[in-house]
């Protein structure tokens, strides 16, 4: 598919908050698209939970994760927070923001806080373009790699998000009765041709 071909790509955590429920997940389609003043762009898919929370308060943190983070953000990438508390089974900290509701992570190299601009609909994803009001780096991690992902681990979070079984299609079906029945064929001839012969008279 043709996204492929823009892999390895930096995976980064987008914090949303709204009222009392606060929500973190992987992302991997995000960009700058502006210096002055300083703007990003990410998408997120339409079901996603911090979607909802983030169009409600029209505010937003990227959390800048290191190598040591790369369990966490498979985690976060692969569940949903509407059935689990994802801070709290990754292990990820959650630090009050100077200028959004929506909290930064400890653990992270850097967080971004951005005030929403607008978001767009993609298909079945949202573009969001936000405006950073505010950008924390970490003491412990001025130095680090940016966390990288290439396409089969992508997948494999795919695979773990959506364990779905893979329906055949019906000819397929039909072309794999048929192999079974020739091969019974087979197999049936080649016990006739090795039976012993009935002794005459």
């Amino acid at each position: 598919m043709f996204k492929d071909l823009f892999y390895p790509r930096q995976a980064v955590l987008v914090t949303a908050a709204s009222s009392e429920k606060a929500n973190v997940t992987a992302v991997e389609w995000i960009t700058p698209i502006g210096e002055k003043p300083p703007i990003l762009a990410l998408s997120l898919h339409n079901t996603s939970l911090t979607l909802d929370l983030l169009s409600t308060s029209m505010e937003f943190v990227v959390a800048i994760p290191t190598e040591k983070l790369r369990d966490a953000v498979l985690l976060c990438g692969a569940t949903s927070g509407k059935f689990i508390d994802k801070f709290s089974e990754a292990a990820l900290t959650q630090v009050k923001a100077k200028r959004v509701a929506a909290p930064l992570i400890m653990e992270a190299a850097a967080n971004i806080e951005c005030k929403v601009l607008n978001y767009t609909s993609a298909g079945d994803h949202t573009l969001v373009v936000g405006e950073v009001v505010e950008v924390t780096l970490s003491k412990e991690n001025r130095e680090f790699s940016p966390l990288m992902f290439g396409v089969d681990e992508r997948k494999m979070k795919v695979q773990e998000k959506q364990p779905e079984r893979v329906l055949e299609k019906p000819a397929e079906k039909q072309a794999d009765k048929a192999q079974e029945k020739s091969e019974k064929v087979e197999k049936a001839a080649e016990k006739t041709e090795k039976a012993p012969e009935r002794p005459s008279g």
